[in-house]
């Protein structure tokens, strides 16, 4: 059940945050004892392995880790090493085994966790409500920390709890929407019904579309075998477009969705899902950015140089466009010439053209000196500072919102 923001806020008031700002949680190690990250994944993906090598790098270049721990790490073991231990795991998309993980991680004494997927940082912030002295959490690759309980506001959270979130615009991808279909009012969402996160998105959506005048359908589907059955389902409702959710979960339903939606496109906010057969993508590719800005935190964190109770949520804007054509054809869709103009990439023959997805090497890890590196990411995180100010000022607006 989710609770209000003012509810969710009421467990965090302004007098624990500004105690954390006063008694910042401090890692107090051996004098040979390494830190332990535990690195904590919801099933792999190509996008995903990106916000890995993202975080990997940050570590590496850092020296946290030298090229044959890398190798180790890359081939999916944990790490016992010189300057850290990481616990290097993935739940492979399963529910029932990521709550597993974050509690296996927690009993091993893990200093940080670092969570990539909405799934998996709403298990472990769960899990650590309780705990009197958690470690901290740092998570990455989430797509709403409001509706989903990890924070009610950037600087309004748990103590122990900060990370990166995925800058979705949902006005700049509803604008694809009506460049492809002029006329467009309504569209029909899928969703997962064992994701938690998605009672927080169908009321996004809903919001969004009463506040821009077009009609917001639901289905809800719980097996592989469901995908197919609730686009038929929406298509009865006449809807204009068929959409996904923000997923971090697997893709494994988007072809049954696009071979069932004849007539009409199936929309996307995330631009890899073009890739496994949506017809038309709007919205987020920093997969590789979203691992670099979470690996800032952790490292400052684990350098004694951050205080994760004053550090706000960091956000990553992200947009693109994409198009696939074989879709299109397949569904009997026409693209619009508008929508193709703007296209960053487009699929045609199983062939992308176009933009590429992001590469690493354009966020300038390799051609930054380590010195050069510690002070963009320190004026990154100085970015990020909560003030008592700025604290009192978001309690007072949410206050507000809810009376």
């Amino acid at each position: 059940m989710y609770q209000s923001r003012l509810s969710i806020m009421k467990k965090f008031p302004l007098i624990l945050l500004l105690l954390g700002m006063l008694f910042p949680p401090a890692i107090v190690m051996g004098d040979d004892e390494a830190p332990t990250l535990a690195f904590l994944r919801f099933g792999q993906l190509p996008s995903f392995a990106l916000t890995d090598m993202a975080v990997l790098d940050m570590l590496e270049v850092y020296g946290f880790i030298n090229r044959d721990e890398r190798a180790m790490l890359d081939a999916g073991n944990d790490l016992r090493g010189e300057n850290i231990n990481i616990l290097y795991r993935d739940a492979g998309f399963d529910f029932a085994t990521a709550n597993l993980m974050v509690e296996d991680a927690l009993d091993e004494g893990a200093d940080v966790v670092l969570t990539v997927s909405t799934q998996v940082g709403m298990i472990a912030v769960g899990a650590m409500s309780d705990m009197e002295d958690p470690p901290a959490l740092i998570f990455a690759i989430v797509t709403d920390v409001h509706d989903s309980g990890l924070a009610t506001a950037t600087c309004i959270k748990p103590p122990n709890v900060t990370g990166s979130l995925m800058h979705i615009d949902y006005d700049e991808y509803l604008n694809i929407a009506y460049l492809q279909d002029p006329d467009f009012q309504s569209i029909g969402f899928i969703a997962d019904a064992n994701d938690p996160a998605t009672p927080g998105y169908k009321q996004t959506a809903q919001e969004v579309g009463e506040a821009l005048g077009f009609t917001v359908e639901f289905e809800a589907v719980v097996t592989a075998a469901d995908y197919a059955i609730a686009t038929a389902s929406l298509l009865d409702k006449n809807v204009d477009a068929v959409g996904l959710t923000p997923h971090t979960g697997s893709e494994a339903g988007i072809p049954s969705v696009v071979n069932a939606a004849v007539g009409v496109p199936v929309f996307s906010p995330l631009v890899s899902d073009v890739i496994h057969g949506v017809t038309i993508a709007a919205g987020f590719e920093g997969w590789y950015r979203e691992g670099v800005q979470a690996a800032r935190m952790v490292i400052a964190y684990l350098e004694g140089s951050l205080n994760i109770a004053t550090t706000g949520i960091a956000s990553t804007p992200s947009f693109a466009v994409a198009v696939n054509l074989d879709s299109a054809e397949l569904q009997g869709v026409v693209i619009a010439e508008g929508l193709l103009e703007v296209a960053d990439y487009i699929v045609q023959g199983g062939v992308v053209a176009g933009a590429t997805i992001e590469i690493p090497g354009e966020v300038g890890l390799a051609e930054m000196t380590l010195e050069e590196r510690r002070a963009e990411d320190a004026a990154f995180l100085e970015n990020l500072h909560c003030s008592p100010d700025m604290i009192a000022e978001q309690l007072s607006t949410l206050a507000e919102a809810e009376n």
